[in-house]
């Protein structure tokens, strides 16, 4: 399938991928995730039925297979060297 972005070249492949979401103000992390992924523009197409497989998800009682640390990151909006 040709990738959908305008002028881009690349042929969508099917790929597992990392997607990280919030919800509720919470990071959720979800591995292995069935995409296709254009290898030249990195514009990613999910399934409806994978959307909808995410939005059923429920953090409070599905359960995780692991935790991974979270971090805040916070940098002065100016570029560096810049006055």
């Amino acid at each position: 399938m040709q990738c959908i972005v305008q002028g881009c070249p690349g042929e969508m492949e099917e790929r597992r991928i990392v997607h990280t979401f919030v919800r509720e103000g919470k990071p959720i992390v979800i591995e292995n995730l069935p995409a296709l992924v254009c290898p030249i523009c990195r514009y990613t197409v999910l399934d409806v039925r994978v959307l909808d497989t995410l939005f059923a998800l429920d953090p409070e009682k599905d359960t995780s297979v692991s935790q991974a640390p979270v971090f805040r990151l916070s940098l002065d909006p100016t570029p560096a060297g810049v006055q």
